[in-house]
């Protein structure tokens, strides 16, 4: 056998024997546990009708508030789900999965919520610098994924 089949088929047996692995690390990674993941039933995209909003619409839009800027330049930015006082619930068969932070449409900050353990509210100390648009996004297990932007 020529050195080189030697390498070649030494590579592809490494690659054989890491692959059960690699697929295990990948499913340790999923951000959703096994334990819920099938409780999540809807991924559609939906927006407030703003002049009109449902008391649906209302529970499912994030509202955001910024704070002032810190002496390091950062600025607190909450993001509580629902408006003018309907707020989300949060139980073990109904609640809010994620939240995340855009800046001028960049991703700059996300997290995840256990069902029934936290509610629909997030909080993160961003440098706004620069950013005209903040845009608020949740996924709700049953109701989808709503989206709220604010223009700074």
């Amino acid at each position: 056998m020529k050195r080189r089949d030697l390498f070649k088929l030494s590579a592809l047996g490494l690659l054989v024997a890491a692959t059960p692995a690699m697929a295990k690390t990948e499913e340790k990674c999923d951000v959703y546990s096994k334990n819920y993941r099938n409780k999540i039933y809807n991924r559609n995209k939906y927006k407030m009708n703003e002049k009109n909003p449902t008391k649906g619409e209302l529970k499912h839009t994030p509202e955001i508030k910024i704070g002032k800027k810190d002496s390091k330049g950062y600025s607190l930015v909450e993001i509580t789900i629902g408006q003018e006082g309907i707020i989300h619930p949060s139980t073990k068969d109904h609640w809010i999965d994620f939240i995340e932070l855009k800046a001028n449409g960049k991703l700059v900050a996300k997290t995840l919520f256990e069902p029934g353990e936290a509610s629909g509210y997030a909080a993160f100390k961003v440098k706004l610098d620069g950013v005209k648009t903040l845009t608020a996004v949740e996924g709700c297990n049953k109701h989808g994924i709503w989206e709220y932007t604010i223009n700074l």
